[in-house]
Order: structure tokens, then C-alpha cells, then sequence
């Protein structure tokens, strides 16, 4: 297993995505029942990050986090009203990933096992457009969902489909933003995108959640008799966000945004009693929020 340092990440080209490589084990998705409705967690793998990723975790902290620190990949289908919705869609395989990350595409056979055909699938919703959460749209260069619209932020799309991007980025990031744009240009007739709060039917709801990336969004889902809260990655492991909200996350591009978010949306969910679904706890990522304290504690079901 390769360990990598915050140097040695950026110099990667990756700097902007959640990911590293750490050999996982394959697991079946798992369906839930959650109020009226069901809920199928699927994995993409599972990441390794060193402890300074988290920053200004204490020492200590990162003592308890181990190093390097594994976090999970998950992404959810939820069916509602004849609509079949894929939340985020996990990090396909894309040269730019398969060239350094070999624990990542599952989500396809995870769709197979799962018995969910990627042709049933209407609707994806992008938390953002970091490749482990947006580049699973694609899979062997072409895309795998030929009836779904693709559902993102405009602030987000905006952002990463700028054309001088690709050459105004600094060098250790182009051939990440290439990559993204890349599977933009692939998929872009099915986007459509959204400002601000987007009530997309079937019970799905997109929330602005802005701090991680520009245009980042949280999806509300309701399940009836309860409601679900997509966190994407205003949460990066459960083994710290929750418990110490004020801890940074080196990937966070507004950082002080992004803890005022974490710090809402988790107390949101406490106050609330709502469920809610981390991409990046430990799989399948689903559970409840505690008050503790000051803090917060994440309940897994």
C-alpha cells in the first residue's frame, strides 16, 4: 500500500478528490427498510488518508484515528413513485483513476448484485463533481445510464466545466480537472442542473451545503413516515466529524464554510431526529445523529 503524504498527494493530481488506495474487500449491497420506503447501500470500495488530512485534529486525535485513516465510498438507490434514484454515482474508471486507485468502479456490480439493471435507473444526484462521487457516470469511456437525467448544482457544473480551467489550474490538478471535464462533455445532454434548494419529485430534495466544493449539496429524502439526509462530504469519516465538528478537512476548498456547514447540517439532523447517509462512514454509512455534549456522536443502524 503506497503512504502518502499531503505532498505527495497533491503532486498526484488528485488534491481535489476524496480518495487513496487501500485494498478493500468486495461487499454485497445492502437494503434497508427506512418508514415506507427502502434504501439500497451500495460501495464503491473503502479510501486511506493520512491523520493531517484532518486539519487541526490534535495529536491525540489523530493517535485515535490511526494512520493512515480509512473511510468508506458509499452511494444509494432509492426508489419512489416510479423513479429510480442513484445518490451520487461513485468513481467509475477513468484512466486518471484507474492509473492510481485500484479499489474504486464497484458500484456497477453492486448494481448487478443487487439486482438493479443501470437502464432502470431515472434519476442521479450529485452531491459535486469530485471524481469519486461524479466520474461513476462513465464506466469504459462511454455512459452507463442511458435514461437518467443527471441532477447537479449550476454553481457546481459552472465551476468544473469552466474551458480555461483545464489550463488555469495549477499543474498538479489539470489532469484531475481534465478528467472531470472529460466525463462532463460525456454526459452533459442528460444534466440538468439547479440553483439553490431543488425540489426534484419522487421525494428527493437537493439542499445548497457549500464549503467542500462551490456548488456541494446535500439531498433530503423523504421516506414517508421519516426523512433521510444525504451528507456527502460535509462529514469525512465518522471517527472525527462528528465528535469534533471544527476539524478541517485538507480537500475542503473553502474551509471555513465548509465547518459552518458541518456544523448546521449535524445539528439539523440531531435536532430533527432525522437518518441520515455518510459517503464516506464506514459502510453502508447509515444512521442517526447524537447530541454529546457540544459535540455530536454518529449512532450507525
Amino acid at each position: 500500500m503506497t503512504t502518502f503524504t499531503r505532498r505527495n498527494f497533491l503532486a498526484t493530481g488528485a488534491s481535489a478528490i476524496a480518495l487513496a488506495g487501500l485494498p478493500a474487500q468486495s461487499k454485497a449491497a445492502e437494503t434497508f427498510s427506512l418508514g415506507e420506503n427502502r434504501i439500497v447501500a451500495l460501495s464503491d470500495g473503502s479510501f486511506a488518508f493520512p491523520a493531517d488530512f484532518w486539519i487541526g485534529a490534535t495529536d491525540a486525535e489523530k493517535a485515535g484515528l490511526g494512520n493512515p485513516v480509512t473511510i468508506g465510498a458509499n452511494v444509494y438507490v432509492f426508489r419512489n413513485k416510479g423513479r429510480v434514484f442513484l445518490l451520487d454515482a461513485g468513481a467509475g474508471n477513468a484512466p486518471f483513476i484507474a492509473s492510481q486507485f485500484d479499489t474504486v468502479g464497484r458500484v456497477p456490480r453492486e448494481l448487478k448484485a443487487a439486482g438493479i439493471a443501470p437502464d432502470s435507473i431515472t434519476d442521479i444526484v450529485i452531491t459535486h463533481m469530485h471524481p469519486d462521487h461524479f466520474g461513476g457516470v462513465v464506466f469504459d469511456g462511454a455512459p452507463i445510464f442511458p435514461n437518467a437525467k443527471i441532477h447537479i448544482n449550476e454553481t457546481e457544473w459552472a465551476f468544473w466545466t469552466r474551458k480555461v480551467f483545464a489550463t488555469d489550474a495549477p499543474d498538479q490538478l489539470r489532469p484531475m480537472v481534465a478528467s472531470v471535464q472529460q466525463t462532463a462533455d460525456l454526459v452533459a445532454d442528460a444534466v440538468e442542473t439547479h440553483g439553490g434548494e431543488a425540489d426534484l419529485g419522487g421525494g428527493v430534495i437537493m439542499q445548497p451545503a457549500y464549503g467542500h466544493t462551490p456548488g456541494h449539496n446535500v439531498m433530503l429524502i423523504d421516506l414517508g413516515t421519516e426523512q433521510l439526509l444525504v451528507l456527502g462530504d460535509t462529514v469525512v469519516s465518522d471517527h472525527i466529524h462528528f465528535a469534533h465538528p471544527h476539524v478541517g478537512w485538507a480537500l475542503d476548498l473553502d474551509p471555513v464554510k465548509a465547518e459552518s456547514t458541518r456544523r448546521r447540517l449535524l445539528d439539523l439532523a440531531a435536532t430533527d431526529r432525522l437518518l441520515v447517509a455518510g459517503n464516506h462512514v464506514t459502510k453502508p454509512g447509515l444512521g442517526r445523529v447524537e447530541r454529546h455534549g457540544s459535540t455530536f456522536k454518529f449512532a450507525p443502524i
